[in-house]
């Protein structure tokens, strides 16, 4: 599993450890700083722009796919998978408070208030703020185990982990990565696309998000059926572990067969995972 309370990240001093010498020092933004590319200094925000002129993916389009993900992320079954994912937490204080309900998405959301929306990144870009994934916080976790002793304790899986694909690319285009990983996890597997039921794709940014689906063949159907980061935010420590409880949910909930979990990965990195329905 993993967390992230980005909301909480500390300010950083890199130089503090060894002998500091008199005059000022300069503390580095730690949320900014996972969300830098440790190669370039590229922003990941500008890494979508890149991949948004290299990938020919337009404002229009990045902004449809930001309304869709909050879109789906507001229908019923998407608040009934939820409810099955999140565990309640109860906050301290004089005035206890439970919290159970995501508080990230934006059902409201438009193509017209989108396209107001200014540039994040570059001034001509078109990566926004309302189609990239939120800064929040998250945690997930799960078990995994060994299949026979999930039989010797008489337990209930949910899935079986069948195949695991990583891959590399220039770190400027690091949202492009999946489409490697996927393209190594067919070739591994013997499957195809068509084969697999939902796909979980952490959707860090809809430029990257729609390059990865039009080109590694993926149905825009079958990704991310109840919203995406777009909508639900992108704790980075957590989504791995949040996508794979939700893709292996899903397959108990629909009794489908197969689901894919993938993601980029600053840096240049991607993660391929197939899981079977136990």
């Amino acid at each position: 599993g993993g967390d992230e309370s980005m909301s909480r990240t500390p300010f950083l001093d890199y130089g503090a450890r060894g002998n500091t010498r008199l005059g000022d020092r300069t503390l580095l933004d730690g949320t900014l700083a996972i969300l830098t590319d440790p190669f370039s200094g590229r922003h990941m925000g500008t890494t979508a722009e890149v991949v948004a002129s290299r990938y020919d993916v337009s404002r229009e389009q990045q902004d449809a796919f930001a309304v869709e993900s909050q879109r789906r992320a507001a229908t019923d079954a998407a608040r009934a998978a939820f409810a099955e994912e999140i565990v309640a937490v109860t906050t301290g204080g004089r005035r206890p408070v439970e919290v159970a309900v995501d508080e990230h998405p934006r059902p409201g959301t438009t193509l017209e208030t989108l396209a107001g929306l200014r540039p994040a990144f570059e001034k001509d870009g078109s990566v926004t703020a309302g189609n990239s994934s939120g800064i929040n916080d998250g945690a997930a976790a799960m078990v995994l185990m060994r299949e026979d002793d999930v039989r010797e304790r008489g337990l209930t899986g949910l899935a079986t982990l069948e195949a695991v694909t990583t891959a590399g690319v220039d770190p400027e285009i690091m949202g492009y990565a999946p489409v490697i990983a996927l393209q190594r996890l067919w070739e591994r597997t013997g499957l195809t696309p068509a084969d697999v039921d939902v796909i979980e794709l952490n959707e860090a940014f809809a430029a990257q998000a729609v390059a990865v689906i039009r080109d590694a063949g993926l149905d825009p159907e079958k990704v991310n059926p109840y919203g995406g980061a777009i909508a639900l935010g992108h704790p980075v420590g957590a989504t791995g572990a949040i996508l794979t409880v939700r893709a292996a949910l899903d397959l108990q909930r629909r009794d489908l067969e197969y689901a894919v979990v993938t993601m980029c990965i600053g840096g240049g990195q991607a993660l391929a995972a197939l899981l079977r329905r136990y």
